[in-house]
């Protein structure tokens, strides 16, 4: 597709039918992809005989390779256009999902996992480059809150309607179906999404990447970036896999209860960042800073997190609602961290923070099921101390990010609760 003039640039609703519609498809997809086996897990445990750490393993793949992407597909984001990379990567995803389907053993399983982790890499960090390219970016907060309600719904799609498609056909059929919906994503996004007419990138590849080490130097990226990190990537690796067998283990949830559990779940996941995706942006109006309502937010998800650590599986439906309804505080860095660095190096900051949270979520993944491996499998479940452990381990972890950020960044948070921020932000970014 040709380059668009600026004379001609779409505006309006067409401008959000045409952009974030197509980038939208591919992040529903990519988020189905992420959660299906935390309600399919029972079948690939019977069928290959997986262990905790096994089936951790497998699962985590996804996060190891998406984490392993993001800088690389960062940089050519930001040559090429989030338009091109996204719609080829997600043939790459079509190419995983197959090898799953038909995998004999767990080596196919795990490439089949690791090839969907790389081709969704880039769906949301596309979708952010692109809200850079041709939205005000005031809009940014409350369009990454939209595609996370996106991608909420593809995490709804993992749970109860996975688990009623299970009663149709196999979890391989399942598998092709969800390779041929990333082929027509990947079409959608490259025969829709417009080109952006915009000037030639900065420099050679070697001084872009260069400048991915001048993000990863920056005192700022870590503070906020490690945060964001830990609330999100805790959240994300359990609502992709240990949340169902919890339910399972110590809710003490059948298979068609724990999927409704994960309904629920997943959808307050999806209105929590429509939400404070909205709210961040109606308040900084106000003149309340984003980095306050961040930490505030983050810091309520490591409270939501106990009764979960301590095993009230009574309360699962809740506990699980409050928790995953608080994680997407964590997104909320993406959009005034990018502001901190140049706008053609929104690509490689954003993807830059996306490899620290996905690298997080592969490690939480797939400790979480080698600690648990440490206690003995009862009737196949799981023992409820070695959630304690693991799930105990995550929380430290967490906490001990967002006492960071309070200590890194205590004179912009004393600031942050009055208009005297928003000025102070605005005019640091000018």
């Amino acid at each position: 597709m040709d380059a668009v003039p600026p004379a001609a640039a779409p505006t309006g609703r067409r401008l959000l039918a045409i952009v974030f519609l197509p980038f939208a498809a591919a992040y529903y997809v990519s988020f189905l992809f992420r959660n299906v086996n935390s309600v399919v897990f029972p079948e690939l445990t019977q069928a290959f005989d997986l262990s905790p750490g096994a089936l951790g393993f497998l699962t985590s793949a996804y996060f190891l390779t998406f984490a392993g992407g993001q800088l690389p597909l960062g940089i050519l984001m930001d040559r090429y256009g989030p338009r091109r990379v996204n719609a080829t990567m997600l043939l790459v995803a079509a190419l995983g999902a197959v090898v799953f389907a038909f995998a004999a053993g767990l080596p196919a399983l795990v490439l089949g996992r690791a090839l969907i982790g790389l081709g969704v890499a880039v769906c949301l960090m596309s979708s952010m480059t692109a809200f850079v390219l041709w939205f005000p970016l005031e809009r940014m907060a409350t369009l990454v809150g939209w595609m996370l309600l996106v991608g909420a719904i593809g995490a709804l799609s993992a749970t109860k309607p996975v688990e009623l498609a299970l009663r149709v056909i196999d979890w391989r059929t399942l598998f092709v179906l969800l390779a041929a919906y990333a082929i027509c994503a990947s079409l959608a996004i490259f025969l829709v999404v417009p080109e952006k007419a915009a000037p030639p990138p900065r420099g050679t590849l070697r001084s872009q990447i260069a400048t991915v080490w001048t993000i990863l130097r920056d005192r700022g990226f870590w503070s906020i970036g490690l945060a964001a990190a830990f609330v999100q990537g805790i959240a994300l690796s359990l609502l992709g896999l240990w949340a169902g067998p919890w339910m399972r283990d110590v809710a003490g949830l059948d298979r068609a209860e724990l999927a409704y559990n994960l309904l629920f779940a997943a959808g307050a996941f999806g209105v929590g960042g429509a939400l404070w995706g909205s709210l961040s942006d109606r308040l900084a109006q106000r003149g309340v800073a984003p980095l306050a309502i961040y930490f505030a937010g983050c810091a309520a998800c490591s409270v939501a997190m106990i009764p979960i650590v301590l095993g009230y599986g009574a309360g699962s439906l809740l506990i699980w609602t409050l928790f995953l309804g608080l994680a997407p505080f964590g997104v909320l860095s993406y959009a005034f961290l990018a502001a901190r660095f140049p706008r053609e190096m929104a690509g490689r900051v954003v993807t830059a923070l996306n490899m620290v949270t996905f690298l997080v979520a592969f490690a939480v993944q797939f400790g979480v099921g080698a600690i648990i491996d440490l206690w003995p499998v009862v009737d196949g479940r799981y023992a409820l101390d070695g959630y304690r452990t693991a799930f105990g381990l995550c929380w430290l972890l967490q906490v001990a990010s967002v006492a960071w950020l309070a200590y890194a960044e205590r004179s912009a948070l004393r600031r942050g609760f009055g208009r005297r921020a928003a000025l102070h932000d605005a005019a640091d970014r000018s």
